[in-house]
């Protein structure tokens, strides 16, 4: 098992556990509800450790071979991290036009969305959303409120990301309506 944690100071701790006992115990501990929220993350081999303050942990990359339970939003069946910018943006060439001619409306569609996050230390991440369109679901809610965004990536990788170090999101979608939060800012943006 490999994880490498992003802080917000743009530095990346890189560790590894390599005995599975450790490693299937380390996999429980990383549960997205608690993951940000439940203070200092310890990490070690007894000498040295290191203390990360969780706030300051923008996201956290898992690479293990053990399965690890993805928590995904109610009707999302996939939240795939995408390898590029580049690979984000042909995607999004080639679906933006479709979604603008044929938006989703009813239950059960199929909902497929981009997103491009920017975290607090200055990275971006980008995200292919799949899953079923919910009338009944709010979309930004359900997404961005939980402590952790949870995403595989190839080949077993599994990515958790911080809500609270998201400076930005966003987020292309195929939906005829989203939504959204009271207090929203009309306006159209100039830098998409």
């Amino acid at each position: 098992m490999r994880l490498r944690i992003h802080r917000s100071d743009g530095k990346i701790g890189s560790y590894s556990q390599n005995v599975a006992r450790r490693a299937a115990a380390l996999i429980k501990r990383l549960d997205p509800q608690t993951i940000f929220t439940s203070g200092p993350i310890v990490i070690g081999v007894l000498n040295p450790f290191s203390v990360i303050n969780a706030d300051e942990i923008c996201c956290i990359e898992v690479e293990t071979d053990l399965p690890v339970p993805l928590h995904l939003p109610q009707n999302i069946d996939t939240v795939c991290k995408l390898s590029s910018q580049e690979e984000y943006a042909a995607l999004l060439a080639r679906q933006w036009p479709r979604w603008m001619d044929f938006k989703k409306s009813q239950d059960g569609e199929l909902f497929e969305a981009l997103i491009e996050i920017s975290l607090r230390n200055g990275e971006s991440i980008f995200l292919h959303v799949t899953g079923k369109v919910s009338k009944s679901a709010k979309l930004v809610e359900a997404f961005f409120h939980p402590p952790a965004i949870m995403a595989s990536y190839p080949p077993n990788g599994t990515l958790y990301i911080n809500t609270r170090c998201i400076v930005r999101s966003r987020v292309y979608h195929s939906r005829q309506q989203v939504e959204y939060p009271e207090g929203l800012w009309f306006a159209e943006a100039d830098d998409v």
